[in-house]
């Protein structure tokens, strides 16, 4: 990582965890999860204009950069800003996944409570992402651990798991980095995590180019 990244990382995790967001405009369910209405056009959210490469930059990067925001229930997360409007992209935005990158709101952290608390998914925190093909009830599972944990904490969905599996099986490189979530010893009743190629993170977690737009939720 770069000096620059390093020191956002920094900032947004902190010595106690807690990242430092604005105060945007209440949003509804979509906070909460993967439960966003494209029909429903949002000012505050990058709308689905039919251009499938709009969040590709010139470079080939994408032309986003994760910023703190607190959602409708007070929580600290992190959310995709669009470098030339300033406006938010949800997780469910297909055009992601175009541009490299998965979000993935888990499923069953109710089912892994412990691994949960004892984990650390703070805000930009490394998580590790282990594919499951002995599962049971899935074989194309693929299970999210804390960084340094031991234990299952939740999973990917599986529209975002199928993709991912996708991808590493060309011999990509995908890392992780929770989106949501708390700090190892504190109840984390819901965890989000973004994958996508080291160079890829680290682009996201780096500051927004000099003279873009405020992100929308702050006006």
């Amino acid at each position: 990582m770069g000096v620059s990244t390093v020191g956002l990382l920094r900032r947004l995790i902190g010595t106690d965890g807690a990242a430092s967001a604005q105060r945007p405009p209440q949003r509804g369910n979509d906070d909460a999860g993967e439960q966003e209405d494209p029909s429903r056009p949002d000012p505050w959210y990058a709308p689905r204009d039919g251009d499938a490469r709009r969040f590709i930059g010139a470079d080939g990067m994408p032309c986003l950069r994760l910023i703190p925001y607190r959602d409708s229930a007070g929580e600290d997360v992190l959310r995709l800003c669009e470098d030339t409007t300033g406006l938010l992209v949800g997780p469910t935005d297909p055009r992601l996944t175009t541009a490299g990158v998965l979000v993935s709101q888990l499923r069953g952290e109710a089912y892994h409570d412990d691994a949960c608390r004892a984990g650390d998914f703070r805000l930009g925190a490394r998580v590790r992402l282990v594919p499951e093909p002995d599962n049971p009830y899935d074989d194309r599972a693929v299970a999210v651990y804390a960084e340094n944990g031991r234990a299952v904490a939740a999973y990917m969905n599986k529209q975002k798991a199928r993709l991912y599996l996708k991808r590493t099986a060309t011999g990509e490189t995908l890392e992780a980095i929770s989106t949501r979530g708390t700090r190892a010893g504190q109840a984390c009743e819901q965890i989000a995590v973004l994958a996508a190629s080291p160079r890829v993170i680290t682009h996201l977690l780096s500051p927004r180019p000099v003279g873009a737009p405020k992100p929308a939720h702050g006006c």
